[in-house]
């Protein structure tokens, strides 16, 4: 299961198609607070997160992930538009994805981290 924590309507649809198309169960979420709340009912195989949400900073929400114990060991892709913050996040995120991206590029990643994918 793939976490895919984006608020961009047409971004998610994107990802959520894509990735199931290439036969992962996603679950798109839109905000930090769906996320939270899906992270008390089950952990992801990975997440892959945006930076800004609208009630919610990704480098935030990355950081309590890699610091909690049931989930520090999980893989965590960040996405962003936005190069300056990519550049000074310190979340210890596997991967730092900069906007638009390659949806190949972006398989592989998840690959690599999932590698029985």
């Amino acid at each position: 299961m793939i976490y895919v924590v984006e608020d961009n309507d047409d971004i998610g649809f994107i990802l959520e198609y894509f990735l199931k198309d290439e036969g992962f169960q996603v679950s798109l979420l839109t905000t930090a607070t769906d996320l939270k709340h899906a992270i008390k009912e089950a952990l992801p195989d990975l997440f892959l997160m945006d930076i800004m949400l609208p009630d919610g900073n990704g480098i935030d929400l990355c950081h309590q992930i890699k610091t909690e114990s049931r989930s520090k060991h999980l893989p965590v892709i960040m996405m962003s538009a936005n190069e300056h913050v990519i550049a000074s996040a310190n979340c210890n995120a596997e991967e730092f994805l900069p906007k638009p991206f390659d949806l190949s590029n972006l398989l592989n990643k998840i690959r690599l981290h999932l590698p029985a994918a």
